[in-house]
């Protein structure tokens, strides 16, 4: 709104813009915290573990599934109706959870209902502040934008976390009388809290967050030309860019569509080689018949270049003194071309990499699996424990997040390698906290689980930063929205899966528990002890990961495959 009003410059917009984003990210994760209010559901409302992780696991997959919804109406609408969108969907989702404990009315599918509301609502305010922030800036630094806005997103664990331990812990009130409903009033007075801030929040970014405007898109029909001159306005100057070329053959491929931002808000040069680090938008038509493929949809990145005549000499044989970086290209792509890319289909399994969802959401079950009952002191240090280990995977999330993107963008800019180098290195290590609570006998140590939480942050951080500047890479910015729903789909699946696999293996466990000695805290607390409550899930989560692993790797190839193929034809343009 400020942006059309010309009250701000592009570069003070997009700023502002940033900053207003990073307020949403840190508020966009505010699910993460579940565990810190779980325990008073489950007494609140008598819920089984298997209920809570269900609860949990709902909103976990709305979170992703919900991009399916809320990527198409941002494509659309842009980030304004989708702040809006997100700032209503809040409201009715904490809103009505906070009406439900107060009076303990709607049972478990009533909470999955406003839970899931909740989750959309989150996945909305994530995608509005992330894609309008990508467009605004280039390709070049998409890795580090989009590592500082997760950064924060990774933190509002921590952040909501801290405000419910400090600001709403229920440590003075009073004990429930005989036959009162159990559950703290501070975990009600939190979840008010958690609807008006997050309500306000997404009404404010949908007033002052934009996505700054392009100059108009100019379409060429390159055709039988010789000559093709592109035209545009950047910055309120005129540049002209001529390509000359000796036969129709070496022409552009004959629809091209060229946006500015390929030049990344620099003057264009005279050279195809500073095109590097763009986001062109490339509709094309291949002049030449297509080469058989061994991967399908590997023609892709190959006909972003301009077909080169057959008798063309190469110029150079160092592809590293080459301005051109293939891996900074992106083709802007349709929804239905991604079906048919080999990137794509790796991206979608790979990306399934969430085992770690289940370890996030049920963090204090294990804590306490693992304490002794006898210990009078288990409860205080349970608490104690959870939080710390809450905010060691925020932090871990954090910093995962900003590092993967600040040292992906070095590494591809110098380097000229895939970025999904790093995400195929994060899928390897997340199986190693996955294997240590699978396999560590007789129990975990608070050591083993240090090390566990710290892992599982930082290399969830690291995929979901990756995620979203690879998601641009691959399949570019004008139909990023509904990009990111189509790799996120089966990532819903996995929480739901992961969460409920750990409920049922935990209630088994409980079941074939012996009676708690008397004077024990399992008598009025947790219900299980051991190994046996969390280690089948974790075994199963560590043969996933495999799959996830290979998938990673296979994307990792492909991508570089692509790039090379790339590189050597631009490096045939140039004639002597």
């Amino acid at each position: 709104m400020l942006r059309r009003n010309a009250l701000l410059s592009d570069r003070t917009a997009k700023y502002v813009s940033l900053a207003i984003g990073i307020i949403v990210m840190a508020l966009s994760g505010s699910l993460f915290s579940f565990a810190s209010l779980g325990t008073d559901l489950k007494a609140r409302f008598g819920f089984t573990s298997s209920n809570i992780n269900l609860l949990a696991a709902i909103g976990d997959t709305a979170m992703y599934v919900g991009f399916l919804i809320v990527g198409p109406i941002y494509d659309h609408y842009g980030e304004r109706w989708t702040l809006i969108a997100a700032s209503v969907l809040t409201f009715l989702g904490y809103g009505g959870m906070y009406i439900a404990y107060a009076k303990a009315w709607g049972g478990l599918g009533f909470l999955m209902v406003l839970y899931c509301l909740a989750g959309m609502a989150s996945t909305a305010g994530y995608l509005a502040a992330l894609a309008a922030n990508m467009a605004n800036f280039s390709a070049a630094t998409s890795g580090t934008v989009s590592g500082v806005l997760l950064a924060f997103f990774g933190l509002s664990a921590t952040l909501f976390s801290q405000v419910k331990t400090h600001l709403f812990s229920g440590e003075n009130e009073p004990p429930t009388a005989t036959g009162e409903l159990k559950g703290s009033r501070a975990t009600q007075n939190y979840l008010l809290f958690l609807t008006i801030i997050t309500t306000v929040i997404y009404v404010i970014a949908a007033i002052f967050m934009v996505k700054v405007n392009k100059p108009a898109v100019k379409t060429l029909d390159s055709g039988s030309s010789s000559n093709t001159t592109i035209n545009h306005d950047l910055s309120e100057k005129q540049a002209t860019v001529s390509v000359d070329t000796a036969s129709p053959a070496q022409a552009l491929s004959r629809n091209t569509t060229f946006t500015p931002s390929m030049f990344n808000g620099r003057e264009p040069g005279l050279r195809l080689e500073d095109w590097n680090q763009s986001s062109a938008t490339l509709d094309k038509q291949p002049a030449t018949p297509e080469s058989a493929h061994h991967i399908p949809g590997d023609h892709i990145l190959e006909d972003t270049a301009p077909p080169a005549p057959a008798a063309a000499p190469v110029t150079t044989t160092d592809p590293t003194k080459a301005t051109f970086n293939p891996y900074l290209t992106s083709v802007d792509m349709k929804p239905k071309q991604l079906l048919f890319e080999s990137t794509f289909w790796f991206f979608v399994i790979a990306q399934v990499s969430q085992q770690g969802f289940s370890y996030i959401n049920n963090v204090d079950s294990i804590i306490h699996a693992i304490l002794d009952p006898m210990d009078p002191s288990t409860v205080t240090r349970s608490v104690s424990l959870t939080g710390l280990h809450v905010t060691l995977i925020s932090i871990g999330n954090c910093l995962g997040r900003l590092a993967s993107g600040i040292v992906s963008d070095w590494v591809i800019a110098r380097y000229r390698i895939s970025r999904s180098i790093f995400f195929f290195v994060s899928e390897a290590l997340i199986l190693i906290p996955l294997l240590i609570m699978g396999f560590s006998k007789p129990v975990v140590s608070l050591a083993g689980l240090i090390i566990s939480s710290c892992l599982i942050g930082a290399t969830y951080g690291a995929t979901g930063a990756l995620f979203a500047s690879m998601t641009r890479d691959f399949f570019g910015n004008k139909y990023y929205g509904s990009a990111c729903g189509m790799v996120m789909v089966l990532n819903g699946a996995n929480p739901f899966i992961a969460n409920q696999l750990y409920g049922l293996f935990y209630d088994r466990a409980v079941k074939n528990m012996p009676p708690a000695p008397v004077g024990s805290v399992l008598e009025d607390h947790m219900t299980c002890v051991g190994s046996s409550c969390y280690d089948s899930s974790f075994k199963i989560a560590s043969l996933l990961q495999l799959v996830c692993i290979l998938s990673a790797g296979l994307l990792f190839w492909a991508h570089m495959k692509k790039g090379k193929k790339l590189m050597q034809k631009m490096m045939t343009t140039e004639t002597v």
